[in-house]
């Protein structure tokens, strides 16, 4: 293959100074993104991630929107927002919640249980925001109706998420889960695509031994792997190999 005609993937092993590390994994996975076939997940997935990652620290909103308020009624403004506009915030904030926290639980278990730091978290943030809503508004508003329902459907949503993702979750990350779906997809191509992304994978391990960034054992270990699995071959490398 000419350099005129190479590879993100293949340049990227001829070129790259690796000064944060070199990855095998994030090398394939520069092919699997110019795969014809592959699907990594476009512009669509990163607003979809955005949208639930915005709905589920919406509780926040909605327990910070009412803050200020003087006298009884904890809707009677702040300065800077009128009550009714403070009632929309709250109200808009714990539905939005509510959607995010069931839709992150859903996709949580459609995709496989994945581990979730940060969904661990966001999940009792929902509890704890709920919580605090609740009381507040029970103590201050003179009709907390309205807002009790969507209050605690965030509490109860993230409730039952935060109990499922700690006591269900497997071992395996999301993106240890987007890698194995990326390389069951490379696994099924047709014959003579795979065939092209193995000669691919030559190239590259041909560069990094040429440049001395990998030894003879490593490239063997590389070359031996499935497709779309360079990035198990990075997980049993010793550290600092």
């Amino acid at each position: 293959m000419s350099a005129e005609r190479a590879s993100a993937a293949v340049r990227q092993a001829r070129e790259d100074d690796f000064s944060d590390g070199l990855r095998l994994g994030s090398l394939e996975m520069a092919q699997a993104v110019e795969a014809p076939g592959v699907r990594i997940g476009g512009a669509g997935t990163a607003l979809l991630t955005l949208a639930t990652g915005l709905a589920l620290v919406a509780p926040l909103g909605g327990v910070l929107a009412p803050l200020g308020g003087s006298g009884a009624d904890v809707f009677s403004g702040t300065g800077r927002l009128a009550p009714d506009q403070e009632r929309l915030i709250v109200l808009a904030c714990f539905w939005i919640a509510a959607a995010g926290q069931a839709w992150s639980l859903f996709s949580w278990w459609r995709l496989g249980r994945a581990r979730s730091g940060w969904a661990v978290a966001a999940a009792a943030l929902a509890v704890a925001a709920a919580a605090v809503a609740a009381l507040w508004h029970l103590a201050r508003t003179p009709d907390p109706t309205a807002f009790l329902l969507p209050i605690l459907l965030t509490g109860a949503l993230g409730l039952m998420a935060l109990v499922a993702r700690l006591t269900m979750s497997r071992r395996e990350t999301a993106a240890d889960v987007r890698r194995r779906q990326v390389a069951e997809q490379l696994r099924t191509l047709p014959s003579e695509q795979q065939h092209a992304l193995l000669a691919e994978r030559r190239e590259i391990l041909a560069a990094l031994l040429d440049r001395g960034l990998i030894d003879d054992e490593l490239a063997q270990r590389a070359a031996a792997a499935p497709l779309g699995e360079w990035w198990q071959v990075d997980r049993e490398r010793p550290s600092g190999e």
